[in-house]
């Protein structure tokens, strides 16, 4: 899976901020501790000539999950 991959600090600035009336930015953390943003087509052009626009400039990458310990092991 692909996603754009982000800085701290651009994480920082995004997260839970809304880029519509009803959705915002829920950024991710992978397996090597970098943060990615995952947007999906309807998603970009809601963000065409916004403030937000230059996040679909930034460079897309592989994403790993975090691989979860079961807590009922």
């Amino acid at each position: 899976m692909t996603g754009y991959k982000l800085t701290l600090e651009q994480k920082e600035a995004i997260q839970g901020q809304f880029y519509n009336e009803n959705c915002f930015f829920n950024c991710v953390q992978d397996i090597n501790n970098d943060w990615f943003l995952f947007l999906s087509d309807s998603d970009k052009e809601v963000l065409v000539n916004t403030t937000f626009d230059y996040l679909l400039n930034l460079n897309e990458s592989t994403f790993v999950p975090p691989i979860l310990e079961n807590p009922f092991a």
